[in-house]
């Protein structure tokens, strides 16, 4: 009986104590909040690039049709919408005039200048995050 004894009390000791496994618990949440900001910057800055991109797309779009019918679009729509004679210009219908964060994009006309503009995260127009195709980086 003494052996079993012996047996049981060394089984017991290489088990992990609950401040253990409490520690590492802590640790492994430590790191999971750290991991998970990260992801979130990352995916800010995703946003960011796939709006500057949709802007420059959309803004070039406008500048084709500028050249292919001799004057500005009245609006973006009519970069999307096809005619008999002519397909759209910009593929994927009026979704592709949305930014990442399910803005839709403005487009501004002064003669013959034009912005294209993304409201950016906060979705208001007019803010320092917009995103404008007559900004010079």
């Amino acid at each position: 009986m003494h052996k079993t004894e012996n047996i049981a009390l060394r089984a017991a000791r290489r088990g992990f104590t609950l401040v253990e496994l409490l520690v590492v618990v802590a640790i492994i949440g430590i790191l999971g909040t750290i991991a998970i900001q990260n992801v979130v910057e990352h995916l800010k800055k995703a946003n960011v690039t796939a709006a500057e991109a949709t802007v420059k797309n959309v803004s070039e779009s406008v500048t084709a049709y500028y050249i292919k019918n001799k004057k500005m679009p009245s609006s973006l729509n009519q970069l999307v919408e096809g005619t008999d004679d002519n397909p759209p210009i910009i593929e994927g219908g009026e979704k592709a005039l949305y930014d990442p964060w399910d803005n839709e994009l403005k487009y501004e006309v002064r003669g013959k200048r034009f912005a294209v503009i993304s409201a950016g995260e906060d979705g208001e127009f007019g803010t320092e995050d917009d995103i404008r195709s007559d900004k010079k980086k």
